[in-house]
C-alpha cells in the first residue's frame, strides 16, 4: 500500500501548484480507486491538496508575498469546467477579448452539446448556451467559431450597437482573416442559422470574397427575410 501511495504521490507532484485535476489525471488500476480517493482525501485534510469540488483538487500555490494560499486563476476554473462539459467559453467575457465590447460580464457563458443549467462554480455564475459545431481541438476553429458566435449575437453584445458590433467583426477580425481561414469560417457557418450565414455573406461581399460570399447565399432560402439592423457600406 505504501508503494501505490508512493506512486500516487509521485504524478501528483508533475502537476503544478494551481492546476485542477481529477482522479481521470491520474494512472492506477480501476481497482484502486477508493484507495486513491481515501489518499487524496486525506492530503486536502493536511491542506497539502485543496478540493474544489467533488472529484476535483489542486495544489495550492502559496504568495511570494506571505499572502498564504492563493486562490485557483480563473483561467483555469474554465478550463477545468469546459473540459467537464466538452464546451468551450464563449459569450460576453469572450467579445470583451476581442475588442467588440468594453463591458466586463458578469456571468460566463459556455457552449455545450445539450441543455445545462445555470449554476455557480466557487464565485463564478455560468450559463450554457447551444453549441453549433462540435467542440474546436485547435485555436484556429475556436477563433473562427467565437467569431461566428459573435456575428450570431450582433444584436446582443452588452454596451455596444449592432452597426458598432458589425463594424468591429469586419474590421477586427474578418479583414484579419487569410484565404484558407475565410473558407474554413464559410464551412463552419452552414452549421449556424441562416441570419449567421446571411450577415457573413454580407461581410465577405464587403471584402470582395465574392465566391464564397456566393456560396453561402445559396445556403439561404431565397424567400427568407431578414430584419438587419447595420449598414453593409
Amino acid at each position: 500500500m505504501e508503494s501505490f501511495k508512493s506512486d500516487i504521490q509521485k504524478q501528483i507532484d508533475t502537476i503544478p501548484e494551481g492546476k485542477i485535476f481529477t482522479f481521470s489525471d491520474l494512472v492506477f488500476p480501476r481497482t484502486k480507486f477508493a484507495n486513491v480517493a481515501v489518499i487524496l482525501s486525506n492530503l486536502a485534510k493536511t491542506n497539502k491538496l485543496a478540493r474544489i469540488e467533488k472529484g476535483a483538487y489542486y495544489k495550492p500555490k502559496q504568495s511570494n508575498l506571505g499572502l498564504g494560499t492563493l486562490p485557483v486563476y480563473q483561467d483555469e476554473q474554465l478550463n477545468y469546467l469546459t473540459n467537464k462539459l466538452n464546451g468551450y467559453v464563449t459569450g460576453g467575457y469572450i467579445y470583451n477579448k476581442m475588442s467588440l465590447t468594453e463591458q466586463v460580464p458578469a456571468i460566463i457563458t459556455i457552449a455545450v452539446h445539450y441543455p445545462v443549467r445555470a449554476f455557480k462554480f466557487k464565485k463564478l455564475s455560468v450559463e450554457c448556451v447551444k453549441a453549433y459545431v462540435d467542440t474546436p481541438n485547435d485555436n484556429e476553429t475556436l477563433f473562427l467559431v467565437r467569431i461566428l458566435d459573435a456575428i450570431k449575437d450582433i444584436k446582443h453584445i452588452p454596451g455596444t450597437s449592432p452597426q458598432s458590433a458589425y463594424d468591429k467583426i469586419f474590421n477586427l477580425h474578418i479583414l484579419s482573416l487569410t484565404s484558407p481561414s475565410l473558407k474554413k469560417l464559410v464551412s463552419l457557418s452552414t452549421h449556424y442559422p441562416p441570419r449567421v450565414r446571411k450577415v457573413l455573406s454580407d461581410m465577405l461581399y464587403k471584402n470582395n470574397k465574392n465566391d464564397l460570399a456566393d456560396r453561402l447565399v445559396g445556403t439561404i432560402c431565397p424567400t427568407t427575410h431578414f430584419n438587419l439592423s447595420y449598414q453593409t457600406a
